[in-house]
């Protein structure tokens, strides 16, 4: 089992309200991980207490890991207070932003808030993750 993130593009806010994006690729082979770290919001750029995350686009391919109980599904979550599910993803496809942001609805109080999450249900792949950062995020 194996799973390993990579930041592509992290840009800082260009003006108040602005927001930057991050971009990261996850690659996933058979794993079965239920909270694999997949992105820390306190190392980006411009990152401040309270700031979120908002999913704007998505990209993925996935299929079922080895086990007879695998699923080859994988849910993006956001943590938190208590930690919200954003979406859960399975099979191929992309998401192209064009119906709104998929957004952060946590409470962010607490040293990991607004950090992002991987649970993979025995699942190989990758998935591509375009967040747009918030307006608490700074220049």
């Amino acid at each position: 089992m194996a799973f390993t993130t990579r930041t592509l593009r992290d840009t800082v806010v260009n003006a108040a309200g602005a927001g930057g994006t991050v971009t990261i690729l996850v690659n996933i082979d058979n794993d079965t991980t239920a909270t694999n770290a997949i992105l820390d919001a306190s190392a980006l750029s411009g990152h401040a207490n309270g700031a979120k995350l908002h999913i704007s686009r998505l990209w993925w391919g996935l299929v079922q890991g080895t086990t007879n109980d695998d699923t080859g599904h994988v849910a993006i979550i956001e943590q938190g207070d208590s930690d919200v599910t954003l979406i859960d993803l399975a099979g191929s496809g992309h998401y192209d932003g064009s119906a709104g942001l998929i957004k952060s609805n946590v409470t962010n109080t607490g040293a990991t808030s607004g950090d992002m999450e991987m649970s993979c249900q025995g699942t190989s792949g990758f998935v591509m993750i375009e967040f747009k950062k918030d307006e608490n995020y700074t220049a």
